[in-house]
């Protein structure tokens, strides 16, 4: 459990596995393993801290693994003029899905945090 958290810099690289595999970057797959993530962070937080830390990894990885990969497909795949600004698209897509998905944990976890404060078990 104690390294559990550590599974939200998964995002780093998995732009270019599911490129390498699938050949597209708009899937329904990487949506789902950032919901996946995201609701892991909510299941094992112990606290608000604990919980903030693990979504800001989790929106951090996604945003900086689709920079990497957009300069990766850039400068050796293709050197497009559109490259960048399609890169820039899909990633505000999902660093929106990963940041909508910290707010409703956000919301569970204060909501777990005080139902075990009102019944003592306080962190």
């Amino acid at each position: 459990m104690k390294y559990l958290k550590w599974l939200n810099l998964i995002p780093l690289i998995m732009f270019f596995i599911v490129d390498k595999l699938r050949g597209t970057l708009i899937s329904r797959y990487l949506l789902i393993i950032i919901v996946v993530l995201g609701v892991i962070n909510m299941l094992i937080a112990k606290g608000m801290k604990e919980y903030c830390i693990s979504s800001l990894m989790l929106v951090v990885s996604t945003a900086a693994g689709m920079i990497l990969y957009t300069y990766y497909y850039y400068y050796f795949v293709s050197a497009g003029p559109e490259t960048p600004i399609f890169g820039a698209a899909i990633m505000m897509v999902y660093g929106f899905i990963a940041l909508a998905v910290a707010a409703v944990g956000t919301v569970v976890v204060v909501i777990k945090v005080r139902k075990a404060c009102s019944h003592g078990k306080e962190d």
